[in-house]
């Protein structure tokens, strides 16, 4: 299996350009080809002028005219390197076509702009074998299966990321590979956000049933409210009177964030703050704020003690 930073080669296959009675030029995909898409390059082969879309059998394709349609191979895992116009970060994508989004900042713009810069020399090289079949007057035959890394044009190869994930937005399904883990799908401009924090907390829970079934009950004895101690350290303790404080503190803190500080029927009922109305906006004065910070800066020693200490005095 790939890990990050490892090189993903092209997927290899035999590409040739056949000269036909009538003195067009036709071309023949054969082989170990994952997939490939076609690109309008200008007759000089110094621009690329658009993606050409694939059809059916018997159809035309359209595309600018005139032009020499180059052929741009997947690596092996059928997917594509992009490098984005605005940002320049590389990611990998199975989309193509159209426009498309960075997944690290967001632009979106024509997917031309987004080929990386490998396949840009690929398609030069496509380009020339192309000409060069249609100056020699001879069909041209590549095997890219055979070709080694002393002509990286034509055997250009991908690198791993660190995320490959799968839109999962309906009807979309477009696989994108990046570093770090957060992201937009090129396609629809949707985060994976959602399905990448619900995977993060499926692994935290399963992590903790795996916990809970081989530790043993002494771990989870720690506790923030008490420090017992140790021949360094003396013993601690948030003082009782102190506990409804903090909850009220902490149930205040919950609908200045989530409610705009309004007291509600849940804040009464789980702070027991008599001294407020519902419906009341609150404030919190700058003295109770100190008080608050102090009390859970002893509860934040209680448990690093306990972390650090626990089990040697066990």
């Amino acid at each position: 299996m790939a890990e990050f930073k490892d090189a993903i080669r092209a997927a290899g296959g035999k590409l040739e350009y056949l000269h036909q009675s009538d003195g067009r030029l036709a071309f023949q995909i054969s082989g170990d080809m994952r997939a490939l898409y076609m690109v309008a390059v200008s007759m000089d082969g110094l621009r690329l002028l658009d993606t050409v879309p694939a059809v059916g059998y018997g159809q035309a394709a359209v595309y600018p005219q005139p032009s020499v349609v180059a052929y741009v191979q997947s690596d092996e895992q059928g997917m594509w390197g992009r490098n984005c116009p605005a940002c320049e970060r590389y990611f990998r994508t199975t989309h193509i076509f159209h426009t498309s989004v960075c997944p690290y900042c967001a632009k979106p713009a024509p997917s031309l702009t987004f080929i990386s810069k490998a396949q840009r020399l690929y398609i030069a090289a496509s380009y020339d074998a192309f000409a060069r079949a249609m100056l020699t007057g001879k069909n041209t035959s590549l095997d890219l299966a055979d070709v080694t890394d002393a002509t990286p044009a034509w055997h250009y190869a991908e690198e791993k990321q660190q995320t490959h994930f799968k839109c999962q937005t309906d009807g979309c399904d477009i696989e994108t590979d990046i570093l770090g883990i957060y992201g937009y799908c090129p396609r629809c401009g949707r985060t994976n956000a959602r399905p990448a924090f619900n995977d993060a907390m499926t692994r935290m829970l399963t992590r903790w049933d795996q916990t809970d079934k081989t530790v043993t009950d002494q771990w989870f004895d720690i506790g923030v409210i008490t420090w017992n101690g140790n021949a360094k350290i003396p013993p601690r303790a948030v003082r009782q009177l102190e506990l409804p404080f903090i909850t009220k503190m902490l149930q205040r803190r919950h609908i200045l964030i989530h409610n705009s500080g309004i007291v509600d029927d849940d804040y009464i009922k789980l702070s027991s703050d008599k001294q407020v109305r519902l419906d009341e906006r609150i404030r919190i004065p700058s003295n109770e704020a100190k008080h608050f910070v102090e009390v859970i800066r002893e509860m934040g020693l209680n448990l690093l003690d306990g972390v650090e200490f626990g089990f040697e005095e066990a």
